[in-house]
């Protein structure tokens, strides 16, 4: 089950900002067919509730975080786009991933939901995600998003209607049926009542900040007025080259043939657990800016392709440390910690894998 990443300052922001503008917007037509994508009848606007707790939230900080979250997302924002334009998914819900996780690819709940689209891991799993000690594929920009597109569809075919897709996204099929069992009634204004709780309080609030940041981001006025009326024009081509690369490949390789820090490859690929592509298959997708393509190309051309490393896998057994893993295969503890992400060398575990890089000869 995807979970509501449970940070109260997003929380705060995400449900605030939009609501204040709806007094004014009334029956505009722009927001009309907002609510007509999610298959919202038009007299929603105008709900009290609705309304009256929108209303209650707003600050002009709050609204600058908003926009400047947005803008922070461009990265993947085109890409995301691009994926939707494709399946056929309405643009309008690039809002439940900045709601979900700000579009952040590492964004973590307490419930141990993960990425920008906070799949729980049982979810991920049977979406054909990846979750081991090697790699995350809840982190991975594309698959996730590929996911998280394969699951709204499946839950549009199972309700009917995207709003309740995206309900159903946040609390489950299971607790949305009973719902709308209990409710008779599949009405967003009768799922939506705050005295009878038909849906969990965190549900109810998920599908009005998606409405209201949809709103807001198709409101001309409010966005020329903070100079962001460029958001209107984005485009839908991905920002984003994927790269075929082989196992067990050391990413700061990559990053010299792309021309970029290895940091800044790590950002687009935090899927990967270690410094190094995981070692079982037989390629994996690396994630770079498009404009180091052609970079990237030509390195394979002057300096040869990329090389996979040698390793051998330890698995970690009581009292043991980096430094006596480290001395027991004669490499030192830095090469195991840059290998293996280790930032902490307290935190080894009973039975985790460490990745031993075997040095020539």
């Amino acid at each position: 089950m995807v979970r509501f990443v449970g940070i109260f300052l997003c929380i705060v922001t995400f449900g605030t900002f939009c609501y204040a503008q709806f007094d004014d917007l009334g029956y505009d037509m722009r927001n009309e067919e907002v609510l007509k994508t999610f298959d919202v009848e038009p007299e929603f606007l105008n709900n009290e509730h609705f309304v009256s707790v929108g209303n209650s939230f707003l600050t002009e900080a709050r609204q600058d975080y908003l926009l400047e979250t947005f803008k922070d997302g461009q990265a993947f924002i085109p890409t995301l786009k691009e994926m939707f334009l494709k399946e056929g998914i309405p643009q309008e819900f690039l809002y439940l991933a900045m709601v979900e996780s700000g579009f952040s690819l590492k964004a973590k709940s307490r419930k141990r939901a993960t990425g920008m689209w906070q799949f729980m891991p049982k979810t991920a799993k049977s979406l054909g995600l990846s979750i081991n000690a090697q790699i995350d594929e809840r982190k991975d920009p594309i698959k996730s998003t590929q996911a998280a597109i394969t699951y709204l569809k499946s839950l549009k075919s199972l309700f009917g209607k995207w709003y309740l897709a995206a309900i159903a996204y946040n609390c489950g099929d299971g607790r949305l049926k009973k719902a709308i069992e209990e409710a008779g009634s599949d009405s967003l204004s009768v799922l939506l009542d705050p005295d009878e709780k038909y849906i969990p309080l965190e549900s109810r609030m998920y599908i009005r900040k998606i409405l209201s940041v949809s709103l807001l981001f198709h409101n001309v006025s409010t966005l020329k007025i903070n100079d962001y009326d460029y958001f209107l024009n984005r485009g839908a081509n991905s920002l984003l080259a994927t790269i075929e690369v082989p196992p067990a490949t050391p990413l700061s390789q990559v990053a010299s043939k792309v021309g970029i820090s290895l940091g800044e490859l790590k950002s687009y690929n935090p899927q990967f657990k270690r410094s190094l592509t995981p070692s079982y298959a037989g390629t994996y997708s690396v994630y770079i800016p498009y404009q180091f393509l052609a970079h990237y190309k030509e390195s394979l051309q002057n300096q040869g392709h990329l090389k996979s490393k040698s390793y051998l896998v330890h698995r970690v057994r009581k009292g043991d440390t980096i430094h006596s893993i480290a001395k027991h295969y004669g490499i030192s503890s830095q090469q195991i910690a840059q290998h293996n992400g280790i930032k902490n060398a307290r935190t080894l575990s009973i039975n985790q894998e460490i990745v031993i890089p075997l040095n020539k000869g």
